[in-house]
């Protein structure tokens, strides 16, 4: 069947907008309570100014806020973990623009994967072995996942996807964010309705997005959620205002009165709790007295590896999270793959390994998984521009020291495609969703998965 190399890409740019959340209030934290929330939530006297002179380690871009000030927040986030101290925290990394997974798990035994590769086919001799099975090998970049894969802490399910997929990543993307495929009037994402369960209504760290915008899959309905990627870097600024406090006056001023109108009770609302959550993320900031705590394996200078590494931070602090997501974009490899994706894995395989060192450092990684995930897998066949294109059947693995590491799920072949051509779908995605609810959040998957069958995969041990 002929194609347009770049099928379906018009709709990329638009999936991240496809799916956005309602609108959010600010509220700082001071940048020490990072390094003792609990004693800072109780701590008495803070007040506006201390909080500007302390200065913010963390902006939380909160939904369901409510008008909830910087105190309130971390106390709310205190008492979720201290109700909880040992509750299971799930991470969703996905892979934006649809991962080639069969260059990162390489079917070395099947004898047509050479043919349908012959532009950007990685050869078997440089592929990394992978313990008790010669069917595969991970793509050479990949050091760092095969170290985690090889102490049994990956668990790999090739060709996961839905039943009749169409390429587009606008679909795609929304049926995954969502976790329900098909047209729907759901608007909260499927890890949202998660916090919509197990979470509360006044502590937005909870659910956290590692972006500077919030993250579709965390939508929810009534739970508060959190939006930060860099902790350390969220501030006002206005030059030549902010050191006079002409800046600060004048939106105090406008976040203070009596209104009956609901918009402006809104932007007001949104004024102050920018203000009050301003004053209480200061302990995450970094300074010469208070550096970057080391780490066991150096992270990837990345988007990626810092975003991990600012998770890890938030983690340690103790905020009651139990969901988080990030993404990290660059997989739509239609063309020039080789180079591209090999350092897209490095960074994956990298960034994993150091996230995974940080939290066992940190006592952290009996309790966090991490559920790696893609819009859809590629073409079988490569196309003329030394690429490949949107395909189905992707590779998801999951993370973790309790993950059931091997490979977890069918490989169906390429001697037999679909009516697409693409590889065959052998699991659908929302069993691993289910699973994952039940099996590691405690939640019944049915609270929050419509329609789920009982299929279920040994994914945690």
């Amino acid at each position: 069947m002929s194609r347009s190399p770049h099928r379906g890409c018009r709709d990329w740019h638009s999936t991240r907008r496809s799916f956005l959340g309602r609108a959010t209030d600010a509220v700082p934290v001071p940048a020490d309570a990072m390094d003792g929330l609990e004693a800072f939530a109780k701590s008495g006297g803070l007040t506006r100014r201390n909080l500007l002179e302390r200065g913010v380690g963390l902006w939380i871009g909160a939904a369901a806020l409510g008008g909830m000030s910087t105190r309130s927040v971390l106390e709310a986030a205190t008492a979720q973990a201290q109700a909880a101290p040992d509750a299971t925290i799930l991470v969703s990394l996905y892979l934006d623009g649809g991962n080639d997974g069969l260059n990162t798990l390489v079917p070395l035994a099947d004898p047509l994967y050479p043919q349908l590769r012959s532009r950007v086919g990685i050869a078997p001799g440089t592929t990394l072995p992978i313990p008790g099975t010669s069917d595969f090998g991970w793509h050479p970049s990949l050091g760092g996942l095969k170290a985690l894969y090889d102490s049994g802490k990956v668990a790999v399910l090739p060709s996961v996807d839905f039943a009749d997929p169409d390429q587009s990543h606008f679909n795609s993307a929304a049926y995954w964010r969502r976790g329900i495929v098909g047209p729907s009037f759901e608007t909260a994402g499927w890890l949202g309705r998660t916090l919509d369960v197990v979470g509360t209504l006044d502590n937005p760290l909870q659910g956290i997005s590692v972006s500077y915008s919030p993250d579709p899959v965390l939508t929810s309905h009534r739970a508060a959620t959190a939006t930060v990627y860099d902790p350390n870097n969220f501030d006002f600024y206005i030059g030549d205002v902010w050191d006079n406090d002409g800046f600060i006056a004048a939106y105090r001023d406008a976040a203070s009165g009596k209104t009956s109108s609901e918009g402006l009770k809104a932007a007001r609302r949104t004024y102050a709790n920018a203000f009050r959550m301003r004053d209480q993320l200061a302990p995450l900031r970094v300074t010469d007295e208070n550096p970057l705590p080391p780490v066991p394996v150096p992270y990837p200078d990345t988007d990626l590896g810092k975003g991990l590494q600012n998770l890890a931070r938030m983690l340690g602090a103790g905020f009651g999270t139990r969901i988080a997501a990030l993404s990290t974009s660059g997989f739509d490899t239609h063309d020039a793959q080789a180079s591209n994706h090999a350092e897209l894995l490095q960074d994956l395989g990298d960034s994993l390994l150091a996230w995974q060192s940080d939290l066992t450092a940190r006592g952290l990684s009996s309790r966090v998984i991490t559920m790696v995930w893609s819009e859809f897998g590629r073409r079988p066949e490569d196309n003329a521009s030394n690429g490949t294109d949107h395909g189905a059947g992707g590779l998801m693995m999951i993370v973790g020291d309790r993950a059931n590491g091997g490979i977890r799920s069918e490989f169906p072949g390429l001697a037999q495609l679909d009516e697409d051509d693409n590889l065959r779908v052998t699991t659908e995605f929302r069993t691993v969703y289910a699973t994952l609810l039940e099996s590691w959040l405690g939640v019944e998957a049915a609270r929050v998965l419509p329609k789920i069958d009982q299929a279920r995969l040994p994914l945690i041990v």
